[in-house]
C-alpha cells in the first residue's frame, strides 16, 4: 500500500512539474510582442439631416491636409445649423471643436468649442452648432470636427457648402428606401419606373450591377441576401439639380450547404428631383464575398474565391506550390500541397465588427512571395485599428511563414487621405532585396532603408505623366525637367541602384514611353515636330521609338517616314499606336499599328477563371495547376508584431500646382493638369471637375435652363474677347486664374455661363465673341468689335465654332477669403 501510495505521489509531483513548465513555457510565448491587432477604439462623427445619419466620418489622430481630404460634402440651408452625433464605443468623449478654412486650408473662417454634449438615449452623444461666418454660394469650404478624448484629440473631416433647394432629406430617404427595397422581391416591384433595363442574358454579374441591369439582378437574382449590417448615406456632391450619394453596408446570404455568407456591399446614386418625384440617373452596384476557407473553396479545379472582381491582386513562389492573394482588403495564402489556408493581414475581427473594422479604404501591394512561403507587402492607407489606429500612410511589412508572425519593418505617415495616396503609391511602390522601399511620393522618388528607418530623396520634380514603371516595378524611368540635367531621360535598376542616362542629340527631345516586360520604351520627338497653333496649344509627333534594355541593348528601333507615332499605349505584351501625317499645326491619325512583345512569357501556374453558378452568379476562381491535398484544408490566422518606433517621417506635402481633380461614382477618378481633358472625363463619367482650391469647374448635370449675364459685369480684359492665355490672365492679375476649355463642346462650357463665368469663343481666324447667355434655342454672345450683344441659334453656334477649332477661354475667380 505505501508503495502504491509513493509511486502515485512521484507521479502527482511530475504531473506538477509538467503542468508549471508547461504554464511557463506558454506564458514566455505570449508575452512577446507577438499578438492579436489591437481592438479599435476611435468614436464615429455623422451628421443628423432632418431624422437621417448622414456622412460617417471616421477620426484621425494627426491633423490632415485639407485640400487633400475631400471625402463628404455636408450642405448647409438657409439656417447654417447642424447636428453632429457621435457613436462614442467604448472611448470617453468630453468635447467638440469645429474649424471652418478655406478649402484650400489657407485660412480659418471660423472655430469654435462646443461645452455641452447631449447625450442620448441610444448612448450616442449629439451637438448642435451654427455656423456664423458668411460663406460664399456654391462654394466649398473644409470643415475640420476635433473630440476631445480620453487617448487625446481625434479629426474628422468633411466639406460645407451653402446651396438653395437642395432636397437633402429627400435624396437621403430615397437611397435607404431603395436599397432596402431591393432586398425584398416584392417590394422591388415597385422599383421597376425608376431602371432602365437592357438585355440581360449574358449572366448575372453581382459585382457589376447598372441601371441598366434588370429587375431581377437589381433585387439580387437568387442569391436571397439579408441585411447584416447597415450602412450610413454618404453624400458626395450635391447641386439644386443633381445628387451623388454612395452606401456601404454588408448582406448575408446561405451556400447551398446551409453555410453563411458575408458581402461587401458598396451602391452609388445619382439622382434628380422633380415636384413630382425624384429620378434615378444612374445607379451602380458591387458587391463583394468576405473570403472565408472554411466553407467549400477547395476544389481539383483551384480556389474559389466568390463573387468579386476579375481584376485579382495575387503572386505565387517560383515553382507555384504556394499562392498568395488579396481579397476586399484582406492578404491570404494557400498552400495546396500542404493544406493550409493563412489569413496574413486582415483589419477584420472573427465575431462582433461593426463599420470600423470593415472600412475598406486600404489597399495591399504585394511584393514578394519566397520558396518557403514567407512574404513581403505593402498596405497603405486608412488604418483602421492596431497601434496605428487613425493614421494615413504606409506600412512595410513581412509575413515570417516559421513563426506565422507579421512582422512591422517601417511606417511612414502621411496627411493625404487614402485616394489621393492611391494615386500617388498606384504608380510605384517596391521593395528590393537589401530591404529598401521605393515610392513615389508628392512628386519625389524616395528610397527608405527599412531596417534602420532612414530615407533619401533620389529624384525631385518628377512630373507623374513622364515617369514610367515596369509590370514587376523593378525598373522605372522618368525625364528631367529641370537643373543641368534637363532634358535627360533616367533609368533606375531597384535592385542594384544602377542608373543610366540616355542623352538627347542636337535638335531632339526625349519622351518616356513605358516598359515592355523589363524593357524600356522610349520616343524621339525633333524640335519641328512639335508643333503649335495660333492658340498655343501644342502636339507632338513621334519619329522614331526604341526599346532597350536596362544595359542599353536595342531590341527594336520603330520608323516609318513621313509618319509620326502619337497616342501611344504601352503594355506588357502590345504597345499600341496611332501613325499620323502633319496637317498645318497639328498632327491628323492615318492609320493604327502594334508593336507585339516578342519575348514569350512562361506558362503561367496560376490564373484567374470566371465561372457562372445559378444562384451566385458569375465567380472568381483562381486555377491553379498543384493539386490540393485536401478540400478541407486547415485555416491559419498569423499574428502582428509591431514596434512604436517604425516610424518615418517622409515630406508628403504636394506641391503647388495647377491641378484639376475628377471625382465620379463616389469616388476620386483622375487627376489632370489641363481643365479640358479633365472636363471631358467627367462628362464621360458622369461626375464633376475642382480645381486644386476645390472649387467646381465644371459639374454634369448641373446646368441651369437658361442664363443671361450682364456684360457691364464681364471683366474688361474677358470683353476684349482675346483668346491669348497670357494677355488674359495678365488682364485677370490675382483676381482670377484663365481655364483653357478647348477641345469641349459647346454644351460642355455653357455650364461655365450657367455658373456665371463667361466664355471666350474663337469664331475665326482673326475673329472671336463673349458667350453671355443661351437659352433653350440661341447662345448670347458678345462681339467686341461692334459691343454688341445678339443671339445666335444653338445649332448654328455649335457648327461656327467646331469650323474654328472650339476654342474656348473662361475663368474662374481666385480664392481671396
Amino acid at each position: 500500500m505505501k508503495k502504491i501510495l509513493g509511486k502515485a505521489a512521484v507521479l502527482l509531483v511530475l504531473f506538477a512539474v509538467v503542468v508549471t513548465g508547461s504554464s511557463l513555457l506558454m506564458n514566455s510565448q505570449s508575452t512577446d510582442n507577438r499578438s492579436d491587432m489591437n481592438d479599435a477604439t476611435l468614436p464615429e462623427v455623422m451628421v443628423k439631416i432632418g431624422s437621417t445619419q448622414a456622412n460617417k466620418m471616421y477620426g484621425y489622430r494627426q491633423a490632415m491636409q485639407t485640400d487633400f481630404m475631400r471625402g463628404s460634402i455636408t450642405p448647409l440651408d438657409t439656417t447654417k445649423k447642424l447636428t453632429f452625433e457621435i457613436n462614442p464605443y467604448t472611448d470617453s468623449v468630453t468635447g467638440l471643436a469645429y474649424e471652418v478654412r478655406t478649402s484650400d486650408g489657407s485660412k480659418v473662417m471660423e472655430n469654435r468649442k462646443i461645452k455641452n454634449l447631449t447625450k442620448e438615449e441610444n448612448g450616442y452623444l449629439s451637438a448642435e452648432i451654427e455656423i456664423g461666418s458668411d460663406l460664399r454660394m456654391n462654394q466649398e469650404y473644409s470643415m475640420q470636427i476635433t473630440l476631445d478624448t480620453n487617448e487625446g484629440e481625434v479629426y474628422y473631416y468633411t466639406r460645407v457648402v451653402s446651396r438653395t433647394q437642395l432636397n437633402t432629406e429627400s435624396y437621403l430617404q430615397f437611397v435607404k428606401d431603395f436599397s432596402q427595397k431591393c432586398l425584398d422581391k416584392e417590394q422591388a416591384d415597385t422599383l421597376t419606373g425608376y431602371l432602365e433595363a437592357e438585355d440581360t442574358s449574358s449572366g448575372t454579374n453581382f459585382n457589376n450591377i447598372t441601371i441598366n441591369s434588370g429587375l431581377s439582378n437589381i433585387s439580387w437574382g437568387s442569391l436571397a441576401p439579408k441585411l447584416y449590417m447597415e450602412g450610413v448615406p454618404l453624400i458626395d456632391d450635391i447641386n439644386e439639380t443633381t445628387a451623388s450619394i454612395t452606401l456601404d453596408y454588408q448582406v448575408s446570404a446561405e451556400d447551398d450547404e446551409g453555410n453563411t455568407e458575408l458581402y461587401d456591399v458598396t451602391e452609388f446614386y445619382r439622382m434628380r428631383y422633380t415636384e413630382t418625384r425624384i429620378l434615378l440617373l444612374d445607379f451602380k452596384r458591387s458587391a463583394t464575398k468576405v473570403f472565408d476557407p472554411s466553407q467549400t473553396v477547395v476544389s481539383d479545379a483551384g480556389l474559389l474565391l466568390g463573387i468579386r472582381d476579375k481584376n485579382v491582386t495575387y503572386s505565387a513562389n517560383s515553382d507555384g506550390t504556394i499562392v498568395v492573394f488579396e481579397q476586399d482588403g484582406d492578404l491570404w495564402s494557400y498552400a495546396p500541397a500542404g493544406g493550409k489556408i493563412t489569413r496574413i493581414f486582415s483589419f477584420r475581427k472573427e465575431e462582433n465588427n461593426d463599420s470600423r473594422y470593415v472600412r475598406n479604404d486600404h489597399d495591399i501591394k504585394i511584393i514578394r512571395v519566397s520558396d518557403s512561403g514567407d512574404v513581403d507587402f505593402v498596405l497603405y492607407g486608412y488604418m483602421n485599428r492596431g497601434i496605428h489606429e487613425g493614421y494615413s500612410g504606409v506600412c512595410v511589412y513581412h509575413y515570417n511563414s516559421d513563426r506565422n508572425v507579421v512582422e512591422e519593418k517601417v511606417f511612414i505617415p502621411s496627411t493625404e487621405s487614402y485616394e489621393f495616396l492611391k494615386e500617388d503609391l498606384g504608380i510605384l511602390t517596391y521593395v528590393n532585396k537589401d530591404n529598401q522601399l521605393f515610392l513615389l511620393f508628392a512628386q519625389k522618388l524616395y528610397q527608405v532603408d527599412i531596417e534602420n528607418g532612414t530615407s533619401q530623396v533620389l529624384e525631385e520634380g518628377i512630373r507623374q505623366n513622364s515617369f514610367v514603371v515596369s509590370d514587376t516595378k523593378a525598373h522605372a524611368a522618368w525625364l528631367i525637367t529641370s537643373g543641368d540635367d534637363k532634358g535627360k531621360l533616367r533609368e533606375i535598376e531597384f535592385d542594384s541602384l544602377k542608373t543610366r542616362d540616355i542623352l538627347p542629340e542636337s535638335g531632339q527631345n526625349l519622351r518616356a514611353l513605358g516598359f515592355m516586360n523589363e524593357d524600356f520604351v522610349y520616343g524621339i520627338v525633333a524640335d519641328g515636330d512639335i508643333l503649335t497653333d495660333e492658340n498655343g496649344h501644342k502636339t507632338e509627333g513621334i519619329s522614331t521609338f526604341r526599346i532597350e534594355s536596362f544595359e542599353g541593348e536595342l531590341k527594336k528601333e520603330y520608323h516609318q517616314k513621313g509618319l509620326y507615332v502619337t497616342n501611344v499605349t504601352v503594355g506588357t505584351t502590345m504597345m499600341e499606336f496611332e501613325l499620323s501625317a502633319k496637317s498645318g499645326n497639328t498632327y491628323a491619325a492615318q492609320k493604327k499599328d502594334n508593336i507585339m512583345n516578342n519575348s514569350k512569357a512562361s506558362g503561367s501556374q496560376i490564373d484567374v477563371a470566371l465561372i457562372t453558378t445559378n444562384r451566385a452568379g458569375t465567380l472568381i476562381r483562381l486555377t491553379i495547376s498543384q493539386k490540393p491535398e485536401t478540400d478541407n484544408p486547415l485555416l491559419v490566422y498569423s499574428k502582428i508584431e509591431s514596434t512604436e518606433d517604425a516610424s518615418v517621417t517622409l515630406d508628403t506635402t504636394v506641391p503647388q500646382g495647377e491641378l484639376y481633380y475628377v471625382y465620379a461614382y463616389g469616388s476620386l477618378d483622375r487627376i489632370y493638369t489641363d481643365p479640358a481633358a479633365a472636363v471631358k472625363r467627367a462628362d464621360d463619367q458622369t461626375g464633376v471637375v475642382l480645381n486644386r482650391a476645390q472649387q467646381y469647374i465644371w459639374e454634369r448635370g448641373n446646368k441651369k435652363t437658361k442664363m443671361q449675364l450682364n456684360i457691364e459685369d464681364v471683366p474688361e480684359i474677358i470683353r476684349t474677347a482675346s483668346w491669348k492665355k497670357d494677355e488674359l490672365q495678365k488682364g485677370l492679375g490675382d483676381t482670377g486664374t484663365v481655364i483653357d476649355l478647348t477641345g469641349c463642346s459647346l454644351d460642355n462650357v455653357l455650364y461655365e455661363v450657367s455658373a456665371q463665368r463667361p466664355v471666350i469663343a474663337k469664331t475665326g481666324d482673326n475673329s472671336s465673341v463673349v458667350i453671355v447667355g443661351y437659352d433653350e434655342y440661341n447662345t448670347y454672345l458678345y462681339d467686341p468689335a461692334t459691343g454688341q450683344t445678339n443671339p445666335y441659334g444653338l445649332n448654328d453656334s455649335t457648327a461656327l465654332f467646331e469650323k474654328a477649332g472650339n476654342v474656348f477661354l473662361t475663368y474662374i475667380e481666385n480664392v481671396t477669403e
